[in-house]
């Protein structure tokens, strides 16, 4: 998969609950890529870290949605393999891992997803 870091950036800005982008890492080689970028979200206490690394193999990615300590968090290391989404899965704020909505395939539509599963949570946290 080619990611152009550029264009998520811009991607990310473009969303409303995207307040700052607070670090971007890009590391490319002939045969790996690894990416990191944190976001601050609104409210101003969540935080969203996505990560990706790119092998000719492999694209692992992590999106996680923190504060004080992990909230949520879409991964597809391969660990979980009775998971029916396997190796994709999702580990929710109790730690509980489920099958993913997310799938690795495309950055854009998996955060499309993500914003809209943020959103939603945030806005029951705010609302206990």
């Amino acid at each position: 998969m080619q990611i152009d870091i550029e264009e998520i950036l811009q991607y990310l800005i473009s969303k409303n609950i995207v307040s700052q982008i607070i670090e971007v890492f890009s590391d490319e080689t002939v045969n790996r890529g690894y990416y990191k970028i944190l976001c601050k979200l609104i409210p101003s206490d969540y935080k969203l870290q996505i990560k990706w690394i790119n092998t000719p193999e492999n694209f692992i990615y992590s999106y996680q949605l923190f504060s004080n300590t992990h909230l949520l968090r879409w991964d597809n290391s391969p660990h979980f393999p009775d998971i029916s989404t396997f190796p994709h899965h999702f580990h929710d704020i109790n730690e509980k891992i489920k099958h993913s909505i997310v799938s690795g395939k495309d950055i854009k539509t998996d955060l499309d997803i993500i914003f809209k599963k943020i959103i939603a949570f945030i806005d029951n946290e705010l609302t206990k």
